[in-house]
């Protein structure tokens, strides 16, 4: 993004870019891990040059793909800098309002019954309530599943911002979005607060009432003009196979809000589908957008939006200005982004839903270099970035630590190798009574100790120092484990069968709907298990094995068959893994609520694990 802004002319500086202090301890650490992996490597060859065999080299190639994730992981410590933007100076780089540029927001829905419309309804209605000139705003939704349903949600969220939109100005409303706000505030008698309440539950009566039964009651529309859109939905009309329909809801210059204020711009937006063309997904539906938006309003800024990524600051826009309007930023800035921050995460995150690491630590890291690569949501863009911004551009301006950030992101799924082999192959080794590692009594010993709590160590400190507790950085780790034995493996599968041209499993939209019983078991901090599905195999049979590997191991030294100076690197990894299995063995053996492993996981993971430990008592 550019580096500390100087002051324009005698005006205060509108945002300014700090490294952070953490910096020099990074490189440093980053110098002497290097020489620890390189002395492991050397490790690795001697004893390779002494004997050869499948289990070495298992370890070996996941040391090595160790090696080559926290290689390029390290670019991201190299130069993180921390933002801060200053909007009360906005008035000595923007005479007056009529000098902010226009803004155009696009918002993505797919599918009715998994992305309920009120939850993009939420998401329109807090930005089209942005602190921000309405006759420069634009909000143009995508409805990617061709739903009348949709349609119809935001005819009604049309009618209900003409009283919510001049009642967040009025009272200085910070979080904008309708069902955030009535959450989170109870009105105390306040009658205006009650009857805008009372509207907004009419209103999502009504929409939750049509996609329930699939009908719309043509009587909840006042305006007979509108009803005729409706007429495009014919028998031929499908979400894969329908001709275009784009719907003004709410236009400039025409429409006002109750207290006789003009409205933002409000576009329905549903693309023509053909089963004969493909349609590229939701990267398919933002170019018909900028298509559509560039005819229409044609804004030099544009913001994308999730479903349901409502904005909880009514001043994002004006923050953005103060990089956009700032002289010493650099002139090829492309786009500005937010980090996502969910609601609803329970009190320790247990599935690391956050993401951390991924939306708030490493993009700090991308920042100092050239720019944080685009996460899908919550990112201004110049609209000029999609015309003439030749793709050997971005490749030509990325340095190196810049290549070795997307070199990490690109080769994610690779994290399934190590973390599968580390899994299985030491367990099951010790299941046979066969060491693999140095002896505890070995200085090698230490070297593998060191590199074990160096990478744990360095990544739980960045948790710390972002605000986290020890407990959400312990889970984010799991989650990491568990991704990697599942999601991650089939990921690295999925992409070698489409390598090598063979047909690969097709793309499904993630259901926002959450069932209540699942919603308290999440807020008590339990995992849900409740369905047979695959990636619940491989992560069931890791812990199986891990628990049966750590107690062998335990049987074995306290009766002596075996040296604890000759195991116990195998059992302290063993005793890793069954820590971060324990939710497994609670919905395994513990549980009785519709969130437990099904039977039919559990013994399927159960006779993988026997067919394994046969398998490997040959190896051994």
């Amino acid at each position: 993004m550019g580096s500390s802004t100087e002051s324009h002319g005698s005006a205060l500086p509108i945002h300014t870019c700090v490294v952070k202090r953490r910096t020099s301890a990074n490189r440093l650490f980053a110098i002497v891990y290097s020489f620890a992996i390189l002395s492991l490597l050397y490790h690795h060859y001697t004893a390779l040059l002494h004997s050869f065999n499948m289990v070495s080299f298992l370890i070996l190639l996941a040391d090595v793909v160790l090696v080559f994730m926290w290689t390029t992981s390290q670019a991201f410590r190299m130069r993180p800098v921390e933002r801060l933007v200053f909007v009360e100076h906005l008035e000595h780089y923007a005479r007056n309002i009529s000098d902010y540029p226009r803004l155009d927001v696009f918002i993505c829905t797919a599918d009715p019954f998994k992305e309920p419309p009120m939850c993009v309804v939420n998401t329109a209605l807090s930005v089209m309530a942005y602190d921000y000139p309405t006759e420069k705003l634009s909000v143009y939704v995508s409805d990617d599943g061709g739903s009348k349903l949709t349609l119809f949600a935001f005819m009604e969220a049309a009618r209900f911002a003409a009283h919510w939109l001049p009642y967040c100005r009025k009272n200085k409303i910070v979080e904008r979005c309708p069902e955030a706000y009535f959450k989170s505030h109870h009105s105390w008698f306040d009658p205006e607060t009650d009857q805008i309440r009372m509207m907004y539950e009419n209103m999502r009566a009504r929409v939750e009432s049509v996609v329930q039964t699939g009908i719309i009651n043509l009587d909840y529309i006042s305006n007979e003009g509108k009803t005729e859109v409706f007429s495009r939905w014919t028998d031929e009309f499908t979400p894969k196979n329908h001709p275009p329909v784009v719907q003004v809801l709410l236009e400039q210059n025409k429409d006002e809000d109750v207290t006789g204020h003009m409205t933002p711009n409000l576009v329905y937006v549903s693309r023509g589908k053909s089963m004969k063309l493909p349609h590229n997904f939701k990267a398919g539906a933002l170019n018909v957008l900028l298509r559509v938006s560039g005819i229409m309003t044609n804004a030099p800024v544009i913001l994308t939006l999730d479903t349901d990524m409502y904005s909880n600051d009514p001043q994002t826009p004006l923050r953005v200005l103060c990089y956009l309007l700032d002289p010493a930023m650099d002139p090829k800035l492309g786009y500005i982004q937010f980090p996502q921050i969910y609601h609803g995460i329970n009190e320790n995150d247990i599935y690391g839903g956050q993401l951390k690491l991924e939306f708030q630590i490493e993009p700090c890291g991308v920042d100092g270099l050239v720019g944080p690569n685009y996460v899908g949501t919550g990112c201004f863009f110049r609209r000029r970035v999609f015309f003439g911004c030749p793709i050997a551009f971005g490749v030509k301006s990325i340095n190196l630590l810049q290549g070795l950030c997307y070199t990490h992101y690109a080769f994610w799924p690779m994290w399934s190798i190590p973390i599968t082999i580390y899994a299985f192959v030491p367990q099951l080794a010790l299941l046979n009574s066969a060491s693999i590692f140095p002896k505890a009594s070995d200085p090698w010993f230490l070297l593998y100790i060191f590199i074990f709590l160096g990478a744990y160590g360095q990544e739980c400190l960045e948790f710390m120092s972002a605000g986290e507790t020890i407990q959400r950085w312990w889970n984010n780790q799991r989650m990491w484990t568990i991704r990697g034995l599942s999601c991650f493996a089939f990921a690295l599968v999925e992409y070698l069968l489409k390598f090598i041209g063979i047909s690969t499993l097709g793309f499904s939209v993630t259901s926002k709907v959450v069932e209540e019983e699942q919603s308290k078991r999440y807020n008590k901090g339990i995992f849900e298990f409740g369905v047979a599905s695959p990636f619940f195999l491989p992560i069931t049979t890791a812990a199986l094995i891990n628990l049966a590997s750590f107690m062998w191991g335990m049987v074995q030294v306290l009766f002596k068959q075996r040296s604890f100076d000759d195991l116990l690197m195998q059992m302290l990894l063993a005793s890793f893994g069954t820590l971060n299995g324990w939710p497994l063995y609670e919905a395994i053996i513990l549980r009785t609520d519709e969130g437990k492993m099904p039977l039919k996981i559990t013994l399927m993971s159960i006779t993988l694990a026997l067919t394994l430990y046969l398998v490997s008592s040959i190896v051994f």
